[in-house]
Order: structure tokens, then C-alpha cells, then sequence
């Protein structure tokens, strides 16, 4: 006995489909009533992991081995919690692609930088340590959009800061504490779109969510992440296109919050000393030089069209290895130097998550990547029919988001970015394994 409660233990295996709601419920309980002073502690880590997972690198790395250690410590009371994962398609996908993608640095030719990479897709067992305590979600989400707040409010600072400091020209871009813009700017886009979900869904205090929801808005465009911009933008598009399919919203009521957003955007461009307009026209010139075969300009979009075409180049001309890749971490042995320019010799990573996972996995592991991020899609429309339009739309937005925006980042070789999609998958699967009630409270 001792701090264990002496309850039933259900049948945990084989593990049940989710039409049988009464054992996954079951199942889903079990972990809190067996052990409830040691799920208060892990609700505590984990809201703990989410509040820092937005800040900074070290809190995170800290954050995150507290919590899994201890979920493994409770492993005896909680393995009969989190069988119903094993029915999960998007839990089989992810695993499956983390196990391939890992199996590849045996025959990677840089197995070194594979080993480093592979830190990332340790963030893949987040469902397992995170499946006792999903039950309390709604408090994992606001740990997590108080540290994106926290960021908001740093950025406040580094700005009024600018003002006062000997520096005369304000500073590109204001990230806050996460020095990386492209990393900074996706967390405030999800929180973005998670205070518009709160929003939209209904709450008592609409002035503080609408607050909340602009300086999340607003902190995204300050940083000035093209990545990220586009795959707001494309977010946007899907709740819409999901509002205007359900009916919800009127096209007037759209335009207007479009315009609002624009505003916001403008406003936080003006504030950061640049604008995503001279990074929109330094692309296209950047395009245009590089259709020219011009490598010579100091442009960042020429630099990844060079990366991108070498990398498919090189996966191209080796048709042995197009079907199991060269292995994860490969691509920094390719050589991208080119006579007559200043291109550097290697790149670690090519701002490209498709090309790159093509180049070092394979078809087989874009195809189990490919698979995965469909899987989330699938899940999200169906919350949309089943549970409320909204909570649907936001799930999608946010995969949309994270899809678009790794296009141009390598969002799937870092921790932190590539957790936002993984949770974004353990909410998706805990809304499916238990019934409606619990997405709508």
C-alpha cells in the first residue's frame, strides 16, 4: 500500500480500439488513482517542461530530463495508462520514422553530426511521459503560453531597452530570450493560434485573451522568421477555409480579422527595424540571381536554392541510396563549394526538413516523415466534426504552421522546434482515445 492506492488493475493488453470507451477509460484513469501523490508531481514536471520549452535551450534540457526520469520512475503504476497508444496511427508513424531514421547513421557517412541529430527525436517519447497526466492538458497548454509570454514580455523590454542604449540602430529583429529567431517566432505562432482558439471558443475574459492573443501575434512578426511567416499565413488560411466550410464566420467578419492581423504585423515590422516586405524582395532578387546563375551576392535565399539543387544533385546521382538515403548526418559531407564564390565548403544543416530527410533517410523516410505530418491532418479534421470546429481548426493550423515553416528551417533536427509537433500529435491522439466531453470541458 503506502502512498499507492489499492484499486482494480484493468486489462491493458491486448490494448483497446477506441470504440471501447469504458476500458480506455479505464485505462486512461488508472495511473491517477493508483499513485495521485505522484501524478500531482508529474503534472508538476510537466507543466514545468512546458513553461520552459518556449524561453531557452538549458531550462529546457533541464525541464526535460526531470520529467523523464520521473515518468520513468512511475512506470510500474502508469505502463497500463499509456497502452492505448500502441492503437495510434500518428504514435506508429513517428515512432517509425525516429527508429529509421536512427537505423540510417549506420551507414551515414558522417555518423558523428547522425548522433547529433538524433537528440531531436528523443522529443518522439514525449506521449509516452506526457499520456498519464493528459487529462489536465488545459494546464500544460497555459504553462506553455506563459513562457511564450514571458518571451513576449522580454521582447517589450529588449525594444524600450533600444532606445536607451549607446546603439543607434534598433536591432533587426526582437526574439527575447531565445536568441533564434526562426525558433522564437514559432512558438508565439502557436500560442497566436491558441489564443484565438480560447478566443473564439468562449471565455469571461475576452480583453485579457485578446491581449494575450495580440502580443503573441505581434512578438511572431517582430522577429522577422520568413519561415514562420509563411506558415501563419498558410495556418490562417485553413481555420478559415475550415470556419467558412461549418459556416461560422462570415466573409466581412474574416476580411476584418485579417486586417487586424495586418496592422499587428505592420506595427511589429516598424518596431523590429525591418520589415518581412525588404526580406520579400531580397528573396525574389535572390531567386532571380540564382536562376542566373549568379552565386556571387550576399543573399540567404541563393545560398539555400544552392544547398537545396547540390543536395538533389547529389541524392540524384546515386540511385543505390535514393530508396534508403546516405544516412542521417550525410549531408554535411556534400561538398557545396563551387569555383569563383565564397560558398562555404559544408553546411550542417540545409534549411530544408523534406530535402534533407530525402537526402540522408531515403524515400522511406520522407515517405514514414510524409505519413506522419498526413496522419496529424487526418486526426485535426476529425476533431473538427466530432468535438467543435474550432479546436479542430487550430490542431490543423497547427500542423499546417509547423509543415510550412520546416520547409524552410530544419525544424525535424532540433529539439525543441520538433517537440511543438509531437505535442501538437499527443493532444490530437488523447482526444481520440477519450470521449467528447473531455475536448469540449
Amino acid at each position: 500500500m503506502g502512498l499507492f492506492v489499492d484499486i482494480p488493475k484493468p486489462k491493458a493488453w491486448p490494448p483497446p480500439p477506441p470504440e471501447d470507451t469504458k476500458r480506455v477509460t479505464e485505462l486512461l484513469e488508472y495511473g491517477a488513482k493508483r499513485d495521485p501523490i505522484g501524478d500531482k508531481f508529474h503534472v508538476a514536471f510537466a507543466c514545468l517542461f512546458m513553461f520552459a520549452l518556449p524561453i531557452d535551450t538549458y531550462p529546457t534540457t533541464i525541464a526535460t530530463w526531470i520529467l523523464f526520469i520521473y515518468s520513468v520512475l512511475r512506470l510500474p503504476s502508469t505502463w497500463r495508462t499509456i497502452t492505448p497508444i500502441y492503437n495510434s496511427t500518428i504514435f506508429r508513424f513517428a515512432f517509425a520514422w525516429a527508429a529509421w531514421s536512427l537505423l540510417s547513421i549506420i551507414w551515414s557517412s558522417n555518423q558523428a553530426a547522425g548522433l547529433d541529430h538524433a537528440g531531436a527525436l528523443r522529443m518522439v517519447l514525449l506521449p509516452v511521459v506526457l499520456w498519464p497526466v493528459m487529462r489536465q492538458w488545459k494546464y500544460l497548454l497555459m504553462a506553455f503560453l506563459v513562457g511564450v509570454l514571458l518571451q513576449n514580455l522580454a521582447q517589450i523590454t529588449e525594444f524600450v531597452w533600444s532606445w536607451f542604449s549607446s546603439e543607434q540602430a534598433i536591432s533587426h529583429s526582437l526574439t527575447g530570450i531565445e536568441k533564434h529567431s526562426g525558433k522564437a517566432a514559432l512558438f508565439m505562432g502557436f500560442a497566436s493560434l491558441a489564443w484565438l482558439c480560447i478566443l473564439v471558443v468562449g471565455t469571461t475574459r475576452k480583453k485579457v485573451v485578446t491581449i494575450c492573443f495580440l502580443l503573441a501575434t505581434a512578438g511572431m512578426f517582430a522577429t522577422v522568421s520568413m519561415a514562420v511567416y509563411v506558415g501563419y499565413v498558410c495556418a490562417i488560411a485553413a481555420i478559415g477555409i475550415i470556419a467558412l466550410v461549418h459556416r461560422k464566420i462570415r466573409l466581412r467578419q474574416g476580411l476584418i480579422l485579417v486586417a487586424v492581423v495586418f496592422c499587428v504585423a505592420a506595427a511589429s515590422w516598424l518596431a523590429a527595424g525591418d520589415s518581412m516586405v525588404s526580406k520579400t524582395r531580397s528573396a525574389v532578387q535572390g531567386v532571380s540571381s540564382f536562376c542566373k546563375g549568379d552565386l556571387q551576392a550576399n543573399n540567404s535565399t541563393i545560398l539555400r536554392l544552392h544547398w537545396w539543387s547540390k543536395t538533389l544533385d547529389e541524392y540524384a546521382n546515386n540511385s543505390t541510396q535514393c530508396i534508403f538515403g546516405h544516412g542521417m548526418g550525410s549531408v554535411s559531407s556534400i561538398d557545396f563549394s563551387t569555383n569563383g564564390t565564397a560558398l562555404n565548403k559544408r553546411a550542417d544543416h540545409i534549411h530544408n526538413s523534406y530535402i534533407q530527410i530525402l537526402y540522408g533517410e531515403g524515400i522511406i523516410g520522407l515517405t514514414l516523415f510524409i505519413g506522419f505530418l498526413i496522419t496529424l491532418s487526418k486526426g485535426a479534421l476529425l476533431l473538427s466534426k466530432r468535438y467543435g470546429w474550432m479546436i479542430g481548426a487550430t490542431c490543423l493550423g497547427g500542423v499546417v504552421l509547423w509543415s510550412a515553416a520546416t520547409f524552410f528551417e530544419n525544424s525535424h533536427s532540433s529539439g525543441r522546434p520538433f517537440a511543438m509537433v509531437i505535442l501538437l500529435g499527443t493532444l490530437i491522439m488523447y482526444f481520440q482515445a477519450n470521449n467528447s466531453r473531455t475536448a469540449q470541458s
